[in-house]
């Protein structure tokens, strides 16, 4: 049973919420993963919808899921499954729901999750029509961006990130907005049409192959690279190189509206490596590179969140 598919059983649990009793998986639940040496917060978050079915939404920033909706789930009595769309490929956690807590595992990693009721779901800072269609609520929309992802989970991550800085995204043509690339892929050269070139163009993590398709670009680019990106490792300065390259084609335009900027150590997702069993963590400045390239769009006396 995926979240589309409930049992007679989960629309009582609904409704048993709604009188206020503490069997009911509506609302947030907080708690966390780990395997026996690290750990990280999650949230589980259960959102009641019309039909009295509810939708299952995960919350993992070092995971690169948040707010993400989770396709695949069941709950049948007590017992409790779900997949997660990993950017490493997803994985399934299988365990038990029962009064004020959750204990899912997955056996082959040795990881383990207990959660405990939290509260309410908080509200999103944006109205979501798609996992990458969302537009900011909570601050006056200040740009828009097309994404382009492979990958759902991760294309909805940086969706909600932007969203979160008065982004507005989608997965479509829409003139005027910006395209982000969350992966490497290939870029299509900037369109003749000056009415459908986008304003800006953000490429995460771009291989080197990429950096003559990025600099015909006219609009601001911004490029974010990590260090320890191991697809990069044969390249004379690894990931730098590609910083160096791609500054060095946009210097011979004497052009002056990009930002390239390397995080030291970092992955492809711009994770951090533990030792041993120890969990990659995003780095905490990650945003900040975001920050600084989109306050070009930030309007007279509003403030960033």
């Amino acid at each position: 049973m995926n979240r589309r598919h409930f049992l007679p059983g989960l629309a009582a649990l609904g409704a048993c919420g709604r009188r206020g009793s503490a069997n009911t998986i509506e609302g947030r639940w907080e708690g966390k993963l780990t395997n026996g040496l690290s750990s990280m917060t999650v949230n589980f978050d259960f959102i009641p919808k019309p039909d009295k079915s509810f939708e299952f939404r995960f919350n993992c920033r070092d995971l690169l899921l948040v707010t993400h909706p989770v396709q695949t789930w069941r709950l049948e009595g007590p017992l409790f499954s779900f997949t997660l769309p990993l950017v490493e490929g997803p994985r399934r956690y299988e365990g038990r729901f029962g009064g004020p807590t959750f204990d899912v595992e997955h056996k082959p990693a040795g990881e383990k999750m207990h959660l405990r009721r939290l509260g309410r779901v908080p509200a999103a800072p944006y109205k979501e029509i798609s996992p990458l269609e969302l537009t900011p609520t909570s601050r006056s929309t200040r740009a828009q961006a097309r994404i382009f992802s492979r990958q759902e989970a991760l294309g909805h991550f940086y969706a909600d990130l932007l969203a979160r800085l008065g982004i507005a995204t989608a997965a479509k043509e829409t003139p005027g907005s910006g395209w982000v690339f969350t992966e490497d892929m290939e870029i299509p050269a900037p369109p003749a049409d000056k009415a459908k070139a986008p304003e800006f163009l953000i490429c995460l993590s771009p291989g080197y192959e990429r950096i003559r398709a990025i600099a015909a670009f006219p609009c601001p680019i911004f490029v974010l690279l990590g260090e320890a990106d191991e697809r990069n490792e044969k390249l004379e300065r690894g990931s730098r190189q590609i910083a160096y390259d791609l500054r060095e084609a946009l210097a011979k335009q004497k052009r002056k509206d990009f930002q390239i900027s390397v995080i030291p150590k970092a992955d492809r997702y711009f994770r951090v490596a533990g030792f041993e069993r120890e969990y990659p963590r995003l780095t905490a400045y990650h945003i900040d590179h975001f920050r600084r390239f989109l306050a070009r769009f930030e309007p007279s006396g509003s403030t960033a969140v």
